[in-house]
C-alpha cells in the first residue's frame, strides 16, 4: 500500500489488477523486435510504434477494409492491458472465411515471435463473437508490450473482424531526471511486506561515499516505467536525500512489487516512474540493509521468480 501521505500515488496508480495479469500481457523481451520488423521510424513514438504492431497482423487471404460492422461488439475494442500509457490502434475487415476458420487461421500464422496469449468468446442479444489476443516479443527501453486482439463475429457466410494493436511505448528519461549529488542519504527496508497491508519494521540506514554514489548510478540507469494499475501491492523499499540529517527528505525513491516499478518524488513533485525489470535497484538496496530488514532482502533474493 501507498504511504498514505503520498497524493501522487491516487493521480498515477488506482492499480486495479495484480501483478499476474500484468506481467502475462507485458511480456518484455530484450530478445527481439516486436513483430519481427528489422527496421524502426527513425523517431519511433508512442504511435508509431502502435501502428508498426498493427501492420503485422495476421488476415486470410482476400480479406479487405471496411469501415461498417454489424455485430455491435466490434464497434469498440475491450482492452486487456492494464496501463495508463495503453496506445490502441485497430482496423476492421471482412472476410470469405467463418468465425472459426478465421480464429484457426489466425493462430496457424502468427507474426514471428507471437504467443497466443488467450482466446475466448462472447456474446450480446445481436451477435456472437470470437476472441483471440497474441502478444508479440519487444526490444529496447522504449517498447514494453506489444498485442493484437482479434475480434470475429459471423455475417452471412463469412466474418467480419476487428483487430487491436494495444501497445505500451515510452520515451526515453530527459536529462534532468537524475538522483541529486550531494545531501544525506538513506535508505529504508522492512521487515515484512504484504499484498494487502502496508509494509512494517522499517530498517533505515544511512549510505555515503562510494555507497551512496553506487546506488545514484543504479538509479539513473533505470528507464522509465508503464503506469501500471495493481489492487494489491508491496513496498519494498525507500531511497530517500535530504539536504541535512533530520531535515525532511527532498527527493525520495519508492520501490514496489507490482510490476517493479519505482516511483519518484522531488520536492513534492512526482517524477515519471521507473522501471526496475531486473531487480537492481532493489538488489542494490538489499545488500547495504542488514539481516532486520528480512522481507526487503528476500524479495530481492526471489526477484527472478517474479520477472515475467
Amino acid at each position: 500500500m501507498r504511504p498514505a501521505s503520498w497524493d501522487m500515488s491516487l493521480v498515477r496508480l488506482v492499480r486495479v489488477v495484480g501483478i499476474g495479469v500484468l506481467a502475462a500481457v507485458l511480456c518484455i523481451s530484450g530478445a527481439a523486435m516486436a513483430a519481427g520488423s528489422a527496421r524502426q521510424p527513425a523517431k519511433e513514438t508512442a504511435a508509431s510504434f502502435a501502428l508498426r504492431v498493427l501492420k503485422e497482423a495476421t488476415l486470410p487471404p482476400g480479406a479487405h477494409s471496411t469501415r461498417k460492422v454489424l455485430c455491435g461488439l466490434l464497434l469498440q475494442g475491450a482492452s486487456s492491458v492494464p496501463s495508463i500509457d495503453l496506445t490502441d490502434l485497430h482496423r476492421l475487415y471482412l472476410a470469405a472465411e467463418s468465425p472459426d476458420e478465421v480464429k484457426n487461421y489466425v493462430r496457424a500464422h502468427l507474426a514471428h515471435g507471437g504467443k497466443v496469449t488467450s482466446t475466448g468468446s462472447g456474446s450480446s442479444p445481436q451477435c456472437t463473437e470470437e476472441n483471440v489476443e497474441v502478444s508479440l516479443p519487444t526490444s529496447g527501453n522504449n517498447e514494453y508490450s506489444a498485442q493484437l486482439d482479434y475480434t470475429i463475429a459471423p455475417v452471412g457466410t463469412g466474418s467480419e473482424l476487428r483487430v487491436d494493436a494495444e501497445t505500451v511505448w515510452l520515451p526515453n528519461r530527459t536529462a534532468g531526471e537524475v538522483a541529486p549529488t550531494g545531501g544525506v542519504m538513506e535508505v529504508t527496508g522492512f521487515s515484512q511486506t504484504s499484498l494487502m497491508r502496508p509494509s512494517s519494521g522499517p530498517v533505515t540506514l544511512s549510505v555515503n561515499g562510494r555507497e551512496a554514489a553506487s546506488i545514484r548510478k543504479v538509479f539513473n540507469s533505470l528507464p522509465r516505467g508503464p503506469g501500471a494499475f495493481c489492487m494489491e501491492d508491496s513496498l519494498l523499499f525507500e531511497i530517500t536525500i535530504r539536504s541535512k540529517a533530520g531535515l525532511p527528505p527532498f527527493f525520495t525513491a519508492y520501490g514496489y512489487a507490482c510490476e517493479e516499478i519505482v516511483d519518484v518524488t522531488e520536492r513534492q513533485r512526482a517524477l515519471p516512474p521507473l522501471y526496475d525489470r531486473s531487480c537492481s535497484l532493489l538488489r542494490a538496496v538489499a545488500q547495504l540493509l542488514p539481516p532486520t530488514a528480512k522481507s526487503t532482502r528476500e524479495m530481492a533474493e526471489q526477484c527472478q521468480t517474479w520477472q515475467p
